[in-house]
């Protein structure tokens, strides 16, 4: 009996990993031409095959690793690569943080979803309401594979293919996560948090490009953790010694 229902569990796990995996394929759209786009750029500034297609299974950032060819073709030191690293992939502890509270995880099982956690992934694992493990792990998974799959493409045959940016691809790609994000604002301090950082991104876009991305989520979570703080039923009711709320 206890091995039927193991088996049943495990069916039904593969089932939503199924699931995760084929939710994310739209933004394969949007992932696949910047693989290619960053393969081509690797191979161009000097990295060999092995050596871009391993950034890309280590790294597993399009932001971060497009910043360390610049950083490395300008000579910068080790430290500087990878402390760029670091901060262009800030957002994804908050995420993990959020991910780790709603998840009761393994230690194995927190090494797994660090490893194939991206923003993009969270996000449409969270649009079929409430977070499980094996769609998230399937969503990963998904963007592994098309961030890969164009790596490979891009350093391999990327001379032979026409420019991603001239085909409109940078436009897509905003797009593809307005598109993963227009369904998880379901209420008002979701819209406020998306509007609040929405705005802060813009406006450091302007003032500090590099900090952009950490700056607008940490703008917008302080926004929606203040909105349901304080919307909460009796959030702001103050009891009278008497036993009643003012």
């Amino acid at each position: 009996m206890e091995g039927r229902e193991r088996a049943q569990d495990e069916r039904a796990s593969g089932v939503l990993f199924v699931r995760g995996f084929v939710a994310l394929l739209p933004l394969w759209a949007g992932a696949i031409p910047i693989g290619i786009a960053y393969g081509v750029a690797a191979r161009g500034g000097g990295l060999s095959f092995g050596e871009t297609q391993l950034m890309s299974l280590v790294v597993f950032s399009a932001a971060a690793q497009v910043s360390a060819l610049s950083l490395l073709d300008a000579g910068a030191p080790a430290i500087a690569v990878v402390g760029t690293t670091l901060a262009l992939n800030a957002q994804v502890l908050l995420i993990g943080l959020t991910v780790g509270r709603e998840l009761r995880l393994s230690p194995v099982g927190r090494l797994v979803m660090a490893y194939f956690l991206t923003d993009g992934a969270y996000g449409v694992a969270m649009a079929g309401g409430r977070l499980r493990w094996p769609v998230l792990l399937g969503t990963g998974v998904s963007m592994f594979v098309a961030w890969n799959l164009g790596t490979a493409l891009g350093a391999a045959v990327g001379d032979a293919l026409p420019d991603p940016r001239r085909l409109g691809v940078d436009f897509v790609v905003p797009l593809t996560f307005l598109a993963v994000l227009i369904p998880l604002v379901r209420t008002r301090a979701a819209a406020l948090t998306a509007l609040v950082a929405g705005a802060a991104a813009l406006l450091l876009t302007w003032l500090a490009p590099s900090v952009a991305v950490l700056g607008a989520g940490l703008a917008g979570s302080a926004a929606g953790a203040w909105w349901a703080r304080h919307d909460r039923p009796g959030a702001d009711s103050t009891p009278h010694p008497d036993g009643n709320a003012r």
